[in-house]
Order: structure tokens, then C-alpha cells, then sequence
């Protein structure tokens, strides 16, 4: 805690305050500030610790003029404002980056750039404001959002693959495709034959990767000479009336199918809704998988089987690619593994 003044204020930490904390040297917490260059685990660890306990708090004005940094990291979202609140994996995400950030004394500020006129302001934003790099999260094509922080030469990671642009842009991801083959074997498994899939948007990881593992996994199967088939992939939006429309309508074109996976755990919950209304029981009649593990997914009814991304996974190697761009310009590109997990949605049916 922070000692207090003759005058009854708070003194502000010093670096000396913590490094006498920690036992290491000020050019020890110095060198951890500024990206953890020649900082060992251990020491690192001690200083994180002592900050945390003294309250320390770098002055940014004069960290910008030593080393030219701000120390701030723009996370931009390319959906508009209702989107953003109501899906549970950008608040997952926030926290996470934010608190990996904290670690080596970053700050954060949240850009919502779902429209044209966000967009543009976001770049304005960008270029005007000193931060020293940029997260990107759920680009939309029709945005050019990529093109226009390429363009301005910041820094920028991507959360998930940027599809056809991987070569450009550093970017940290779940392992989608190995997520889609997983939850495909495991309806397998527990009796699934007929399949259909509920995608994320044509151009997302959730459209693509995920319903593409599940794809090849279906096609193994079917050569070892199992009975299965996956009758339909359709698209939705990540959103749970996605999920429920195109459940609706995969019912009636394909009343025969068991086994039902949606690129996210919303889609997922939209889509048992619809089964319900149906008259399908799940697991009874049809197993039903979702991706993310998102908050809800364990409570709800049923609770949902699902692939688990680790977000703090995703944001701690996700902070380490900024600083490394930042520091150097080294652009890295980081697969996270995913993990099944089985909830009664895909209780075993009888084969």
C-alpha cells in the first residue's frame, strides 16, 4: 500500500519501492516495464507481485518520452455495440487481454468499429492517439478493417486466423479445425450418424476451420467404413436466433439427422430451442455440440458438450506476439489447443 503524505494524500510508489520489494534491482523492474527483455521467470514473477502489493503505477508521460511508447494497446471489435455486449466470449476476451496487459504494465481501450463511420473513426483513433499496437477481433471483410491497419503500419495481432491473410498478419488462435474433428468423433462415438452443422460466417474461423474438422472427421469415418453422412453445413451469425432459424429449417429439410454441431455455444442453444419446439428431444433424438465453453453453457438445459477455447491462454500469448512486433517487428503466429468437453447434450444413443 501506498504510505501516506504529511499533508494526508498517498505517496505514489516509486520503482525503487518496488524493486526494494521484490529484491531485484530498479534496472531489473525497469527492463520488466518495458517488455520483460533479460528478466527471468522467477524475477519477473517477484516483480509482478510487488507491484501488485505497493500499488505502483508507471507514469506514462514520462514512460513515453524514455522509451517512445505509450504503453497502451487499442483492442478493436468489428461488431457493432449490441453484439459486442451480448456475446459472452468478447467479455472472456476483455478481461483476459486486460489482465495479461496488466502484467507488464499496459493499459487498454476498447474500439467498437462494427459500421462504416466506427470503422473510420477507429482508424482516425489509431493513427492520432500514440497507442502502440492493435488486437483485432471478428474483422469483417466488407470493413476492410486488415487493409486499413496494414496500411498504417501499427503493430496489430489478430485474434483467430485471418483467413487468406496469414502470411500478414500475426494473429493467435484455438486450434478451430482440431475442434471441429474432436466433437465429430465424439458424436460418433456416443451413436450419431446423420449430421448437419450449424457454421460461423462464411469468411470466420467458425465457418471455415471448425466445420471443415468436423468435415474431414465424417469422411474418415465413413472410409473405415462406418455409416455416417454429413447432410448439410449452413451459416449463421454466432447468434443464438441464428442458431434457432436455421435449426428450424435444417429440421424440415433433413428430419432424419442425430447428431447437430454449431460453431458456437449460442448457435448450439438456439438450436436445441428450436429441437424442443420440434417435439426432438436432446440428447434423446438428436446430440447436440458447441465451441467455446462459454459462461452458460454448463448451467443451462441441457448442459451443452462443447470444445473449450483457453482464453487466458489465448490472451497470454497474444500479449507476448504485441510486445514482440512491438519491440522488433517479429510477427508470430500461435495455435492454442482446445479441449472436448461432455455434458448430457450428447448422452450416448442407442445404436
Amino acid at each position: 500500500m501506498a504510505a501516506p503524505r504529511s499533508d494526508g494524500k498517498a505517496k505514489r510508489p516509486t520503482i525503487s519501492e518496488v524493486a526494494r520489494r521484490a529484491g531485484v534491482s530498479t534496472g531489473t523492474v525497469s527492463r520488466h516495464l518495458n517488455g520483460g527483455h533479460w528478466v527471468s521467470p522467477e524475477a519477473s514473477k517477484a516483480v509482478t507481485k510487488a507491484i501488485r502489493e505497493t500499488g505502483y503505477v508507471a507514469n506514462a508521460t514520462a514512460r513515453k518520452l524514455r522509451t517512445g511508447r505509450s504503453g497502451t494497446i487499442a483492442f478493436v471489435v468489428d461488431e457493432p455495440p449490441a453484439r459486442f455486449f451480448e456475446d459472452p466470449n468478447f467479455e472472456a476476451l476483455v478481461v483476459e487481454v486486460g489482465a495479461a496487459l496488466a502484467t507488464r504494465d499496459q493499459s487498454m481501450v476498447v474500439l467498437l468499429a462494427g459500421d462504416e463511420p466506427s470503422a473510420t473513426r477507429a482508424e482516425s483513433f489509431l493513427l492520432t492517439s500514440g497507442v502502440d499496437a492493435a488486437v483485432t477481433a471478428s474483422a469483417q471483410p466488407q470493413h476492410h478493417l486488415f487493409d486499413r491497419l496494414l496500411s498504417s503500419g501499427i503493430p496489430l495481432v489478430n485474434i483467430g486466423s485471418p483467413t487468406g491473410l496469414e502470411d500478414r498478419i500475426a494473429f493467435v488462435a484455438a486450434d478451430d479445425r482440431e475442434g471441429g474433428r474432436l466433437m465429430a468423433e465424439h458424436l460418433l462415438e456416443r451413436g450419431a450418424r446423420r449430421f448437419v452443422v450449424i457454421a460461423g460466417p462464411e469468411h470466420s474461423p467458425g465457418g471455415i476451420l471448425r466445420p471443415g474438422g468436423f468435415r474431414d472427421a465424417i469422411r474418415a469415418a465413413a472410409v473405415e467404413g462406418v455409416d455416417a453422412e454429413l447432410l448439410q453445413v449452413r451459416h449463421g451469425d454466432y447468434s443464438s436466433d441464428s442458431g434457432r432459424e436455421i435449426a428450424r429449417e435444417l429440421i424440415a429439410a433433413h428430419p432424419r439427422f442425430d447428431g447437430l454441431f454449431a460453431a458456437n455455444d449460442r448457435m448450439a442453444r438456439g438450436a436445441i430451442e428450436a429441437l424442443h419446439e420440434a417435439g426432438r428431444a436432446v440428447p434423446g433424438d438428436v446430440l447436440v455440440g458447441g465451441f467455446d465453453d462459454s459462461a452458460g453453457a454448463k448451467d443451462e438445459t441441457p448442459p451443452l458438450t462443447t470444445v473449450r477455447q483457453d482464453f487466458t491462454r489465448i490472451a497470454e500469448e497474444l500479449v507476448d506476439a504485441l510486445n514482440k512486433q512491438i519491440d522488433g517487428g517479429v510477427r508470430t503466429n500461435v495455435i492454442v489447443p482446445v479441449r472436448l468437453v461432455i455434458r448430457e447434450s450428447t448422452a450416448a444413443t442407442e445404436v
